[in-house]
């Protein structure tokens, strides 16, 4: 395969990417409310408080994609402004995640914490999301059904390998 054809098969998959990302941040919460309203469950705080975490990250490594995409035009401004915005955020996204699925488990111990079983419910998956995109992008790439190469690795055996940003962060953070 040539650098061409190679070149081509990344810009798609990472314009992909970013695409996804930017849009579960609003399908994921709307999908919420609609399950919530068709369910007759009210949603409270618990819940509200967990799209907070989730979505900043899905938004985040939907920049950061896109900076990636546009990197590769020889753009790099984009992707650099992706990564300042990851390395101020991280210790905060970190501990809004943490702090939203803690909150969530609590509720499952005192159910008054949360207004309903569809709240508690809805606060859980959402804020386990933000961990685990947390993890995804800062830490390990937990993402490996989407692309052949990474599948093979992690079926082989070699586990997760570092993540995407993670790596790119290493190196900004070297640059200082």
């Amino acid at each position: 395969m040539d650098i061409s054809t190679k070149r081509t098969k990344l810009r798609d998959r990472l314009s992909g990417y970013w695409r996804m990302e930017v849009g579960n941040a609003v399908i994921i919460p709307l999908a919420v409310l609609f399950v919530a309203k068709m369910s007759e469950s009210p949603l409270g705080l618990l819940t509200w408080l967990s799209f907070l975490p989730m979505c900043a990250l899905l938004l985040l490594g939907g920049l950061y994609w896109r900076g990636k995409l546009r990197s590769l035009d020889g753009d790099a401004r984009p992707l650099d402004t992706s990564l300042a915005i990851a390395d101020k955020s991280q210790l905060a996204l970190g501990f809004a995640s943490v702090l939203a699925l803690l909150a969530a488990l609590c509720a499952w111990v005192w159910p008054w914490l949360s207004v309903s079983l569809g709240d508690r419910i809805a606060a859980t998956i959402c804020s386990l999301l933000a961990v685990l995109e947390y993890v995804n992008y800062y830490h390990r790439q937990l993402q490996h059904f989407d692309h052949a190469a990474d599948f093979r690795r992690l079926i082989a055996g070699q586990g997760f390998r570092r993540a995407q940003m993670a790596g790119d962060l290493a190196r900004l953070r070297s640059r200082s």
